[in-house]
């Protein structure tokens, strides 16, 4: 672990503050009848078993680092039974790289992407990674740096009941570290020591075992023995514990698993583009860059997070590794990670380093060595059953991907300078600007997730930032003001309802106060969802029944139709998932000077979902913010 900072833990709520909040979350994502039961069951729960729990929760912050954070992890991620690609692992989009066509220019940028995380895990075995600050409410105040010392000694092992996060922080392997290297969906072991003193190797060398393996893996591709044995990994987290349960009965096949799991981490050489299918089908937004072969963002975030399915690179991935570099022969490259160690912020910025180590390679010779030394394959042994889970594993993907809806969306007219202008926090506006969005199309709010940052904290995660507000309905039904139809004893009428820019722009107001004390509570570790967490774990452990967590209104509030998180680059880079239940949207964003990037998905099988209305009513509630604010300042 970490150097121990002095950091403070996490603090345990008031009960009688998060029961509060809790109803006021619910008020508008709830109805009448609904919300007057739920609040039947918070008084019951107050009154009865909720101060009991609470002790329970303040004796366990006592014993623990963090009371919270290992129910919070088998809750978010260890217990989701659903499979990695698309319904967990986010991808990253790097810029392009200079075109790769030929082996030599994938493997000396892939070599330096090695040597940049082998400086990086120096530092990490050193203890010597500077300990990040708070850049605002409480400026200045030290973050927990648990995560990054994660990256690279994780493992996400299935389970039959819950998966296992494995650490290797003791593992005597890594005093002699090597990664994966997976072309054609085949794996390589890469030794980054040599000889008895396990002497770190060149740059010049990496790209030579590099191209080695690139050559190897082109031409024993699809020959007898070659099976896609990574798509096993793309799996619901049982079924794949199951196929490794089989693989395991080979001793070959155990030494394979220990070599992948043990690793630091995996370059994935993709040697074929995914298709054109897989380009963004909304004409919103600005295309943004493309590849000479006519792919644009969002085909290429689909080969981050997924790989395009069998047909593509899906089988050229091991989808339980924490990171995974992607280096397409078309200059696309990028990133898929496991979420379970840790959060985008971490990986982001551990990934930039690596994208402004590449700027100038163009300029800088390396020598390429010759060499006849054959790579290390690993070679698998696959019975007739393991092909079909194999087959099936396949299957189910496949129509996963076909399922994905995504589209990657560049909001050109204003960005985060604009915003800022307005003394508005970007994650603020941009939060109401989804739910204003929300409300044109769907004509309600739902439960809204967004990741909050508690590293203010010894081994400090994430809380929700709930944007479902009463304050960002009341002034989003102003801003989609239309007739409402009422009936009386006298029939049925519409009802006009006529809201002046003043009074829009005074329950716009409100609702950025409300938005950014949520926000501030959250980061200061006063959110509600992971004291509500504690609360129901806690009764599960000591068999007390709460009627308020099996109510439906517990599971209304906890699914998350909208689940959104900002993540900020420096590059012009940026980061995407799916969303987090069957009718719901995944939206990411990016705030730039003077654009804002969304990552917006969704399910085709949806009846409620549509990405590209969605991304439509987002862009025209963008600009109606814009205009709103202009009509204050004139």
């Amino acid at each position: 672990m970490e150097p121990r900072t002095k950091l403070p833990k996490l603090p345990v709520p008031l009960l009688e503050r998060t029961t509060k909040l809790y109803l006021e979350t619910l008020k508008p994502i709830l109805n009448e009848k609904q919300y007057e039961h739920a609040k039947k069951l918070v008084a019951d729960f107050t009154s009865g078993p909720g101060p009991m729990l609470q002790e329970i929760l303040i004796e366990r912050r006592e014993e623990h680092d963090n009371w919270v954070y290992d129910w919070w992890l088998h809750d978010m991620y260890l217990c989701n039974q659903l499979p990695l690609p698309v319904n967990s692992n986010p991808g990253m989009v790097f810029p392009p790289l200079p075109n790769l066509s030929a082996e030599t220019r994938m493997a000396k940028f892939s070599a330096r992407f090695v040597v940049e995380m082998m400086n990086f895990k120096r530092i990490l075995d050193k203890r010597e990674l500077p300990v990040e600050k708070a850049a605002s409410r409480e400026k200045g105040q030290p973050l927990c740096m648990a995560q990054y010392y994660r990256l690279m000694k994780s493992y996400r092992e299935p389970g039959l009941v819950k998966d296992r996060l494995v650490n290797f922080e003791s593992d005597l392997t890594l005093s002699r570290p090597h990664i994966i290297v997976a072309c054609k969906s085949q794996f390589y072991v890469l030794r980054l020591t040599s000889g008895e003193d396990a002497t770190p190797i060149t740059e010049e060398e990496i790209v030579t075992k590099l191209l080695n393996i690139i050559m190897d893996a082109k031409k024993s591709a699809g020959t007898a023995g070659s099976y896609s044995v990574g798509i096993l990994t793309s799996q619901k987290r049982d079924d794949w514990a199951h196929s490794r349960e089989l693989l395991m009965k080979s001793a070959s096949n155990r030494n394979n698993l220990a070599l992948i799991e043990r690793c630091l981490f995996f370059i994935n050489f993709d040697l074929e583009p995914l298709g054109l299918e897989f380009n963004s089908t909304c004409k919103v937004g600005a295309k943004g860059y493309r590849l000479s072969n006519d792919r644009d963002e969002t085909n290429m975030m689909h080969q981050m997070i997924h790989g395009g399915g069998s047909e593509y690179c899906s089988g050229n991935r091991w989808f339980d590794k924490t990171i995974q570099l992607i280096i397409g022969r078309d200059g696309a490259n990028g990133l898929c990670y496991e979420h379970s160690p840790s959060e985008g912020i971490a990986v982001i910025e551990l990934m930039e380093k690596l994208i402004k180590s590449t700027k100038d390679l163009n300029e800088q010779p390396i020598d390429i060595i010759t060499s006849t030394e054959k790579p290390e394959k690993l070679i698998w042994s696959v019975n007739n059953e393991l092909i079909k889970h194999i087959a099936d594993a396949s299957t189910v993907l496949d129509k996963l991907v076909k399922d994905l809806n995504f589209h990657v969306f560049r909001f050109t007219q204003y960005g985060k300078e604009f915003i800022k202008s307005c003394k508005i926090s970007p994650d603020v506006y941009i939060q109401l600007a989804m739910q204003l969005a929300y409300h044109k199309l769907h004509g309600k709010l739902v439960a809204t997730y967004e990741s909050a940052s508690t590293r203010r904290f010894r081994l400090g995660r994430v809380d929700c930032i709930r944007a479902a507000t009463v304050e960002a309905l009341e002034w989003a039904k102003a801003m989609n003001q239309s007739a409402v139809t009422e009936t009386g004893i006298l029939g049925t009428k519409k009802i006009y309802y006529t809201v002046t820019d003043n009074e829009k722009l005074q329950l716009f107001e409100t609702a950025v106060k409300k938005q950014t004390d949520i926000m501030i509570d959250n980061i200061l570790g006063m959110g509600i969802d992971t004291h509500l967490l504690g609360l129901r774990q806690a009764a599960r452990e000591n068999a007390i029944s709460c009627a308020v967590f099996e109510d439906d209104s517990f599971r209304i509030a906890n699914h998350f139709a909208l689940s959104t998180s900002q993540l900020l680059t420096s590059t012009d880079s940026f980061m995407g998932y799916g969303p987090v239940v069957p009718d719901g949207y995944g939206v990411s964003y990016n705030p730039q000077s003077n654009t804002l990037v969304f990552c917006v998905s969704s399910f085709k099988s949806s009846k409620t979902t549509n990405n590209n209305a969605f991304t439509v009513a987002l862009e025209q509630s963008l600009m109606a913010m814009q205009k709103l604010i202009y009509m204050k300042r004139n």
